[in-house]
Parts: C-alpha cells; structure tokens; sequence
C-alpha cells in the first residue's frame, strides 16, 4: 500500500528553495528588496495560497 503524501505546513514552505525564489523574483518586479517585500500583507497572502494549493493538489488522488 503506498503511502499517504505528507502535508505541508507553512513552517516547511517559508524555508523551502521554492519561496525563496519566488519572493526574489516578485520583489525584483515591484522593485524591492526581498526582505522588505517577505513582510508584505501581499507576500504572506501569496505563502498561504501556495501552501494551500500545495496540499490540495498531493491528496487529489486520494479524494473520493
């Protein structure tokens, strides 16, 4: 029986390689720096839909 995918927890997300990049790629767009543009209401939005994407999409399979 293959096991359940783990869920991600926002912990896990904000330390990942992923969030990194995608926080230096938006604070480059609107002309910040990443450290400013992390504590942004937009930026932490952006966080919680992803991690909320990022479970939604590992268990799909296993939805009934």
């Amino acid at each position: 029986m293959a096991k359940p995918a783990k869920r991600m927890t926002m912990e896990q997300y904000l330390r990942s390689n992923t969030d990194h990049k995608e926080d230096g790629q938006n604070a480059a767009l609107v002309g910040m720096t990443a450290a400013a543009f992390k504590k942004t209401p937009q930026a932490k939005r952006i966080d919680r839909e992803m991690v909320s994407l990022l479970n939604r999409t590992s268990t799909k399979g296993r939805r009934r």
